[in-house]
């Protein structure tokens, strides 16, 4: 881990329809580019057409998802690799779920935090990583 990086932590928000990553310092939020699409609609467009009455709607949903978490997954392994710090995923337990039983990076994962956070505020979400830092014991000595 590099010095700069001691006390950083990547934050990854997922929702069912988009994904933001943030580098924190336990100051401020930088957003980090994701190399593929940070919305599910992207991979809509990829996703077969329906086949009369055999296609379920569920089955199309599940697929969708988790063809947007493997792509945001792969996406992950570079910036995993440029900065090795805990990453907090931040999700609904559904969404969460999905990319715990697909991530290629379970060891990366400090925790899932479990709840709708796409429409907090950086410092309602401060708040909400506080706790799960400090009980992880990733806190300035």
């Amino acid at each position: 881990m590099k010095t700069e990086d001691k006390y950083k932590y990547l934050v990854l928000l997922l929702s069912a329809k988009k994904v933001s990553l943030y580098l924190y310092d336990k100051v401020n939020f930088e957003k980090l580019p994701l190399t593929s699409s940070d919305s599910i609609e992207a991979y809509e467009r990829d996703m077969p057409e329906k086949v009369g009455k055999f296609s379920d709607a569920h089955d199309h949903k599940e697929a969708l998802l988790d063809k947007f978490l493997l792509h945001i997954d792969k996406a992950m392994g570079a910036i995993l690799n440029e900065h090795p710090v805990p990453l907090f995923v931040l999700g609904t337990k559904k969404v969460t779920g999905h990319f715990h039983k697909i991530t290629k990076h379970p060891k990366a994962v400090a925790t899932y935090i479990d709840g709708n956070y796409n429409e907090h505020t950086m410092s309602a979400l401060k708040e909400v990583l506080a706790h799960p830092i400090l009980a992880l014991g990733f806190v300035k000595e």
